[in-house]
């Protein structure tokens, strides 16, 4: 009896202890008074606890928490450590070093049988002996046709040995663009980019042309768009995905997946129907630390009322519609079927390959006979180029493409055909058939008062006269016409002028 009081007011101090310094569990807890932070140890506060289960649940067994086993992933080896580091900078960036350091050492190896000196690796180099021998590299590197490099090449080669010296050989300190103990190797660099820069090496960049509105309508002529049979129906995805939401030609198309899709199909407020693209990376949010805070770019694209066979909203409905319902869920694009057994399905269930699918608007144009250096990635350029020659603004732009800098989004402006030969046209005399001049920075007309300017007496504004823009304009002088009005002065020569408008109470 004695044991039972003992272990009754054991468990009476733990419920006010427990009362104390723990929060109210629910409904069957308020009785017992529980209302405050909890602070109490971990296994004191699971002891108070399972007694009170125990004596309202009448349950004699002690009872025992067990943590789901498969909550966690299997202890993780170093090398899978390592691995996931190195997975941190994209795989591109990490092929770019390879080669370059590749290269570091072939032309070292090349060096040592021509002179017999040993070129030291690049994990044992000091500053010094590093400026050293990268003077010597950037005149010496040749390509394997024994040609030079052109001078941006050679910046690039210098960048990825720069990468890999910091990451790889640990020096993340070094910057061969910055250091003063690099000096004398940024002036033979400079040096031999401005001398292979004036043998023409390089004078012209290779860049994807944007698609003009008539090779557009081209490849709807031909065939080669629409959904009359899966190989068009498939490259209009690829084109449509690639003009309206502005991805690259490769990673960004490959990323597109089936579940979960970055793609869904919703109706506005008005009704409207409408496609969302939400992009999980890219180039310019890779995400990571870095990216923590940028904006995800989310693209939505109306559909087309005015021409419905057109729609991208109706088209990207009918493509899924056609895919196969056992689909692989990390492919959006899969392989067209050349000879369809029913209408129901168009599609295998292959993903459609890398190089197939890289080469999409190169091969439609080849069979259009549209010239030029046409690839998925001039869809991106066409986006960007369409916009800016109708005027958007560069910030509306730069949400369509996802752009972080104004200097990125105007490296994509491409100058159209027609308006290089308005230019032309323009120069030679004759009057341009299209208007040049962007529709944001055309300025609103604001007609001028029709009475006379007085000097001492404000003038009476029309009521469109909204908008005054301020401008330093000086006044001429006076004409000692007797047909002109005192204190006035004409502006029939004069255009594009704005005034200030002065009132008085005189």
């Amino acid at each position: 009896m004695d044991s039972t009081d003992d272990a009754n007011r054991q468990l009476r101090a733990n419920k006010e202890d427990f009362c104390r310094n723990s929060h109210c569990l629910g409904k069957e807890w308020h009785d017992w008074g529980c209302c405050s932070t909890p602070e109490l140890e971990g296994p004191s506060l699971l002891s108070s606890v399972t007694e009170e289960l125990l004596r309202m649940s009448n349950i004699e067994e002690p009872m025992h928490v067990q943590v789901p086993q498969n909550r966690y992933a299997p202890p993780t080896t170093d090398e899978a450590v390592t691995k996931a580091r190195a997975e941190s900078v994209p795989k591109k960036t990490r092929d770019d070093t390879a080669y370059c350091v590749k290269l570091w050492h072939d032309w070292a190896s090349n060096r040592k049988i021509l002179t017999d000196v040993v070129v030291p690796s690049l994990m044992g180099l000091d500053k010094k002996e590093m400026q050293y021998w990268l003077c010597r590299f950037v005149l010496e590197v040749r390509t394997k046709k024994g040609t030079e490099y052109a001078p941006n090449t050679l910046y690039h080669l210098i960048c990825g040995i720069m990468r890999y010296v910091r990451q790889q050989c640990e020096k993340p300190e070094i910057d061969f663009f910055k250091d003063p103990e690099f000096a004398q190797f940024r002036s033979s660099l400079d040096a031999e980019m401005k001398r292979l820069q004036a043998t023409g090496l390089g004078s012209t960049r290779k860049q994807a042309e944007p698609l003009s509105m008539q090779e557009e309508e081209l490849l709807w002529e031909k065939k080669l768009l629409g959904d009359h049979c899966p190989a068009a129906l498939l490259n209009t995805m690829v084109f449509m995905n690639g003009l309206y939401f502005a991805l690259r030609s490769g990673g960004e198309h490959r990323q597109l997946r089936h579940i979960p899709c970055q793609i869904e199909v919703f109706d506005n407020p008005q009704g409207r129907s409408c496609l969302r693209y939400t992009e999980d990376i890219s180039k310019n949010h890779p995400g990571g630390l870095k990216g923590r805070k940028h904006k995800q770019k989310v693209v939505v694209h109306h559909s087309n009322i005015e021409n419905p066979t057109r729609c991208f909203v109706r088209l990207f409905q009918k493509y899924n519609t056609l895919c196969p319902p056992e689909r692989p869920s990390n492919a959006l694009y899969l392989t067209p079927l050349a000879k369809p057994k029913n209408d129901d399905c168009w599609f295998s269930k292959v993903p459609l390959g890398h190089n197939s699918l890289k080469d999409i608007v190169k091969n439609m144009c080849l069979k259009a006979g549209i010239p030029g250096y046409k690839t998925n990635h001039s869809l991106r350029a066409t986006t960007a180029t369409r916009l800016y020659s109708n005027g958007v603004d560069e910030q509306l732009v730069m949400e369509r493409t996802g752009h972080r800098s104004i200097e990125g989004i105007r490296s994509y402006k491409r100058t159209s055909s027609e308006q290089q030969e308005n230019i032309s046209d323009l120069l030679n005399g004759k009057k341009p058939c299209m208007d040049l001049v962007p529709a944001s920075n055309k300025q609103p007309f604001v007609p001028m008062p029709a009475l006379p300017l007085s000097l001492t007496r404000s003038p009476t504004l029309p009521s469109s006269c909204s908008q005054v823009v301020t401008s330093n304009v000086s006044a001429p002088q006076h004409s000692s016409s007797k047909n002109d009005h005192a204190g006035a002065f004409h502006l029939s020569s004069c255009s594009n002028i704005s005034i200030n408008f002065h009132y008085s109470n005189t």
